[in-house]
């Protein structure tokens, strides 16, 4: 959701609440700006976005919030804002974006909640997961020191070889505070950390460490690997690269659309406002309309869809985490 609007969403839904009166907003030596003038302007400039947004979000809500918890969306955070290098970095991105903490968590639900719908209104082919196992690559765990300068990285691989504890030196020297506390640990599947520090955790085995430090644009990073497992037989990552399809699957607007339009479509969305009857004609139209996308995979009938609902309730610990493409100015994820 862009930036204007969730702020025009949030005054629209506060004007809603409090209901349109002729109370004055604003005045000056022109006249006075009342409640429902304001209402009346903002509907007409972002009405039809706007109540796209909230349909969406109580759509999404009810169908497959039992998929997304509160645990996953801290997760996906903290997992962004180590990216970013820690604590105090991303703050200062969310800010630059007009993000505070709570609106991006709430961004990165609404993410998880379409992933979610996504991967449940897909019929992922046999074909196609084959393909994704040949190079599909397990989540893996490695710890990291990040500083400043290539001086103090070196300082910190020389003690490691003198036998220091790299939990203890994360401590001591990250300046990724998201990490630190935990001995600089973190755990990522392949594509979700920038390039360079991707590329030398890979060629690292368990229990390795970077002997030269590893630059990146926050500064110079000294890894160690933790944990690589294996990857195991094709039915037993099956999950994990149906996970990695969907999140491929989120990046093709043309398929996104064509699940929200069956999403939409069984949710029964009946519109009373005359102004806004046509705000969700882009979701339910036809399928014909909206298959435009050359996905090889098939979005689920409602018959399908129903089974899978009802099944979904009784496996509801076996909830599906995501990951979210925040609209920020800037990101170091490819």
């Amino acid at each position: 959701m862009k930036k204007w609007l969730v702020t025009a969403t949030a005054v629209l839904t506060g004007l809603v609440i409090a209901g349109c009166s002729n109370d004055t907003v604003a005045s000056s030596t022109a006249g006075k700006i009342s409640q429902e003038e304001l209402y009346d302007a903002m509907k007409e400039s972002y009405g039809e976005q706007t109540l796209q947004q909230l349909l969406m979000k109580d759509v999404l809500s009810d169908q497959y919030g039992d998929k997304v918890s509160d645990k996953d969306v801290q997760a996906q955070y903290n997992q962004e804002m180590e990216t970013y290098g820690g604590e105090e970095q991303f703050n200062q991105v969310l800010s630059y974006s007009g993000y505070t903490k709570e609106s991006y968590q709430d961004l990165i639900k609404q993410s998880l909640l379409m992933e979610a719908a996504v991967k449940a209104n897909t019929d992922f082919k046999d074909e196609e997961i084959k393909k994704a196992y040949e190079s599909y690559e397990p989540p893996m765990t490695a710890s990291h020191i990040l500083v400043a300068d290539e001086k103090t990285a070196k300082e910190v691989i020389d003690q490691l070889n003198d036998g220091a504890d790299f939990a203890d030196l994360a401590k001591k020297y990250s300046t990724d505070t998201g990490t630190a506390k935990d001995g600089g640990q973190v755990t990522f599947s392949k594509g979700e950390m920038v390039p360079e520090f991707e590329e030398a955790a890979l060629k690292l085995k368990e229990g390795e460490y970077t002997k030269d430090p590893v630059k990146s644009d926050y500064g110079f990073h000294v890894i160690k690997m933790d944990k690589k497992p294996e990857k195991e037989s094709l039915d037993k990552e099956k999950d994990a690269i149906k996970d990695q399809l969907t999140k491929e699957k989120l990046s093709d607007n043309d398929y996104v659309a064509k699940v929200l339009s069956k999403v939409f479509k069984d949710a029964n969305i009946i519109i009373n406002d005359e102004d806004l009857q046509h705000a969700m004609d882009a979701y339910l139209q036809s399928d014909a309309d909206s298959s435009k996308s050359t996905d090889s995979s098939e979005v689920t009938d409602s018959s399908e869809a129903t089974s899978d609902k009802d099944s979904s309730k009784d496996e509801a610990d076996k909830s599906d985490s995501s990951k979210d493409e925040a609209d920020k100015d800037s990101s170091s994820k490819e």
